[in-house]
């Protein structure tokens, strides 16, 4: 979950590569989500615009886990 501080954000933006690289490497996923709470977030400003340029992209209303429904969620997904 990103958080919708931004003071966090700005931590976050300095580790993120980081924080996927450890993904790749140590944990052996082969996708990561970054999930935003609609409701706290414009999705075509800020950390997920900044996540498109490194090649998050909008995960589609059918794709969205059950435990996370569209109507209030935002998410992004990486491939590594």
């Amino acid at each position: 979950m990103i958080p919708h501080d931004q003071q966090a954000l700005g931590d976050l933006k300095k580790n993120f590569v980081d924080v996927l690289e450890f993904a790749e490497d140590q944990l052996e996923m082969n996708r990561v989500l970054a999930v935003f709470e609609k409701s706290r977030v414009k999705v075509t400003e800020g950390f997920p615009r900044m996540l498109r340029f490194v090649g998050f992209r909008p995960v589609t209303i059918n794709e969205h886990p059950d435990s996370l429904p569209a109507d209030k969620y935002f998410i992004m997904s990486y491939k590594v």
